[in-house]
């Protein structure tokens, strides 16, 4: 005798296997992301002006940012080891534990030598926690969705940064540098929480022995690939740290006062965090060349005209372009890692590729640090040069793909 048919309809299983992708997304990734980043955000735009309220000069400020990109290219790296070996939702809590303990030396502000130091280890902390999440993404969801998850996740970073730096804005007037820092030290132990009580830490078993990697091994395997598109991936990473740097530096450069560039940050924010889903879409369905030539241009420009400004409405102008280069780029470099990375060991080759766009964070702020010893307009227009550099590099690497059509 024949088996009966299933009683439940494909489409339903189907609908039903998304739904509980979409609740594994929420509660392993995007609300513990969203809590964390909350403080991030209101970090980064201060990091800067912490250090002048130490009477120290722009070239010495913007090395905050130096100091907190520095720590990221070592947190991508062991963000991808911890992923690997313990899974990520329990190298999600431990990146978390880091950044919540650089926000508190921050928060300290002893001197300008402890305070690069704490800088140091938010992007520890940061860079490891990205590698994490974009693990547990990467695991479940399908090709076809891939871009519009990882976007999604970056909106969550950039709805958060936008809430940031509105909080920030107002503590600096209320209370001051150290009560920011410490602002963000509960929200990041609010997301570690968050990240706890999720389902996802019971799925956090280490890796087969058969498909053991190590990052030496990754690196050797993928060389070709590391050593043409990952060039690009370097040089946007510089371009986007320098944009963190740059809009409060270059507002307080013409006599704005630091809440007026906090929030003239905030505004960029905003309009960066509205393109995260469409950028998705469009990655998805025509492919990744459509938001990163694009984006990278809108950056290369926004970064021309700053030095051109002269006051609220003209800084406001070039920080909104910026914003909207950096938001229809949300989630490039993480889909195109994805998109050309092992199956065994993943997420090694995750933290490698982020470590490459963590390299370039590094060396964006030291570019503009370099040219503000000379004139800060210089060192701002020389970062807009390697904008358009970098949108040649991608015209010349990103492979052609043909878009998937996702399923409903």
């Amino acid at each position: 005798m024949a088996r009966s048919a299933p009683t439940t309809p494909p489409d339903s299983a189907a609908a039903g296997s998304a739904r509980s992708v979409a609740r594994a997304l929420v509660s392993a990734a995007y609300l513990p992301t969203f809590l964390a980043e909350i403080g991030v955000g209101a970090i980064l735009p201060v990091l800067t002006l912490s250090v002048l309220d130490l009477d120290y000069s722009a070239a010495v400020a913007a090395s905050a940012v130096g100091a907190y990109s520095a720590g990221r290219m070592a947190g991508s790296g062991l963000g991808g080891v911890a992923a690997h070996r313990a899974g990520p939702a329990a190298a999600g809590v431990l990146s978390l534990a880091a950044l919540a303990a650089g926000a508190v030396v921050c928060a300290l502000v002893p001197g300008i030598a402890l305070f690069l130091v704490g800088a140091a280890i938010i992007g520890l902390g940061h860079a490891a926690f990205h590698v994490a999440r974009q693990e547990q993404i990467n695991s479940l969801v399908p090709v076809a969705l891939r871009a519009r998850a990882l976007t999604t996740l970056a909106g969550v970073f950039r709805v958060a940064n936008f809430i940031g730096p509105v909080v920030a804005s107002a503590l600096l007037v209320a209370a001051g540098h150290s009560a920011t820092y410490v602002f963000a030290a509960v929200c990041i132990v609010a997301g570690m929480v968050a990240l706890r009580a999720a389902p996802a830490w019971r799925l956090s078993a280490p890796v087969p022995a058969h498909e053991s990697a190590t990052i030496v091994a990754v690196v050797r395997d993928n060389a070709s690939i590391l050593r043409t598109l990952g060039v690009a991936i370097v040089a946007t990473g510089a371009l986007r740290a320098a944009r963190v740097a740059v809009i409060p530096l270059w507002a307080t450069h013409i006599g704005l006062s630091p809440q007026v560039a906090t929030l003239i940050y905030g505004v960029s924010a905003a309009v960066d965090m509205m393109l995260f889903y469409p950028a998705g879409y469009v990655m998805d369905r025509w492919g990744r060349r459509w938001t990163a030539l694009p984006s990278t241009a809108l950056l290369a420009v926004g970064m021309i005209m700053l030095p051109l400004s002269h006051g609220v409405a003209t800084v406001t102008i070039a920080a909104v372009i910026l914003g909207i280069g950096n938001g229809w780029g949300s989630g490039l470099v993480m889909t195109l890692g994805a998109d050309v990375a092992p199956r065994v060991g993943r997420s090694m080759f995750t933290g490698v590729w982020m470590t490459l766009q963590d390299g370039g964070g590094l060396a964006g702020p030291a570019i503009i640090s370099a040219g503000a010893i000379v004139s800060l307009a210089l060192g701002v227009s020389v970062i807009g040069v390697v904008g358009f550099a970098t949108l040649g590099a991608f015209a010349a690497w990103i492979p052609p793909r043909v878009a998937v059509r996702p399923p409903r």
